[in-house]
């Protein structure tokens, strides 16, 4: 029925019987926004296959795993996937060794990633030292197989161009096509194990943004995408998650630009953090937290290529506060919850938990 028909239908309609209609409409719409308020206020649930754990002063993990549960039970969130974050020389904290026991002893809350410690760091040297030796090859594929030997899904985080965006944060770039990261996309092929990069895109040579010159940034930016696409096209078996979707940082990174890779290369995954970036243009969310009809679009074209990966730093409590990036995890869940909740229901459950336990193996 048109709504000129339903208006002349209305017009002629009796005044009693208009009122009863009218009150009838009202109820029903009334009773459907309820119904929608209720879903809403569901607990939504979802899967993060990217977290960092992080020790205060002395090392104590176990009370950052803890506070890692606190949060999961607090926010609804099933699992964490732990993962060191991308260390190079001379600012190494942990890999992941001091995940195993955690993981172990919650097994059915935790997975994790290793390599963010170790291999990271020797793709970052072997750049620095000016070539891949024999020797540095083989200790680079041993400790690989070392970490999925102890139970990894997979390797991670790897950064293959990591701007620096604070004082005292690392500038990490290699080419994504170095002979490292291919041995490794290698390895991961023949384990079925899942391989997460760190990987803020330039489409073209350009200057580093006003934001990030007082950091430790080059001035000048690198087009990084051909290497890219070569790593994904060398192995396609190897599962890549490009870690960070929806937080663009130099602008570059557009639902187009998802759209045309995710579209050429279908070992291409992405884990989305709702928060952080410097190009709010080309986030999944407005600043008043509505989704982006042109992001519902794409994750609605490639509902099993997307996982969430809040890049959440958990600290245990202490005095102090919340250090660094840890601050920005509780606005990440809230708008991660958000996110959710804006989505069909099927397409929400596929991207907050379906399409993470079928890509990193997970057990529930």
């Amino acid at each position: 029925m048109n709504s000129i028909h339903f208006m002349q239908q209305l017009a002629r309609m009796p005044f009693q019987k208009l009122i009863r209609h009218l009150l009838f409409l009202f109820l029903a719409f009334t009773a459907t926004d309820a119904a929608a308020q209720d879903r809403r206020s569901e607990k939504i649930e979802w899967i993060d296959v990217h977290v960092h754990p992080m020790a205060r002063r002395g090392g104590d993990y176990a009370a950052a795993f803890a506070a890692a549960i606190a949060v999961m039970d607090e926010a609804g969130i099933r699992k964490m996937v732990l993962l060191p974050p991308p260390q190079v020389r001379g600012n190494q904290m942990f890999d992941f060794e001091t995940l195993v026991a955690a993981v172990q002893a919650e097994s059915a809350r935790f997975g994790f990633l290793g390599g963010g410690g170790s291999l990271n760091v020797m793709i970052h040297e072997s750049v620095k030292d000016g070539g891949v030796s024999e020797a540095l090859r083989k200790r680079f594929e041993d400790r690989a197989n070392q970490i999925l030997a102890a139970g990894a899904a997979g390797f991670g985080e790897i950064a293959v161009h990591h701007l620096a965006l604070r004082p005292g944060h690392p500038y990490e770039s290699v080419p994504a096509d170095h002979p490292l990261l291919l041995a490794l996309a290698d390895i991961a092929a023949r384990h079925d194990a899942m391989l997460d990069l760190h990987f803020d895109p330039v489409a073209h040579d350009s200057r580093i943004p006003t934001w990030g010159s007082s950091f430790d940034n080059p001035a000048e930016l690198r087009a990084n995408l051909p290497a890219f696409e070569r790593l994904l096209e060398h192995n396609r078996k190897a599962r890549v998650v490009w870690a960070h979707a929806g937080s663009d940082m130099l602008g570059f990174w557009t639902p187009e630009l998802s759209r045309r890779l995710l579209a050429r290369h279908v070992n291409l995954y992405m884990s989305l953090r709702v928060d952080f970036g410097r190009a709010p243009q080309n986030h999944p969310v407005d600043r008043a937290g509505r989704l982006k009809p042109d992001w519902l679009k794409l994750f609605a074209e490639f509902p099993d290529r997307f996982v969430i990966g809040g890049d959440q730093f958990i600290f245990a409590p202490g005095p102090g506060g919340l250090p660094g990036f840890a601050q920005r995890a509780p606005v990440v869940r809230e708008k991660t919850r958000a996110l959710l909740e804006q989505l069909p229901p099927e397409l929400a459950q596929k991207i907050g938990i379906e399409n993470a336990i079928r890509l990193y193996r997970l057990k529930m």
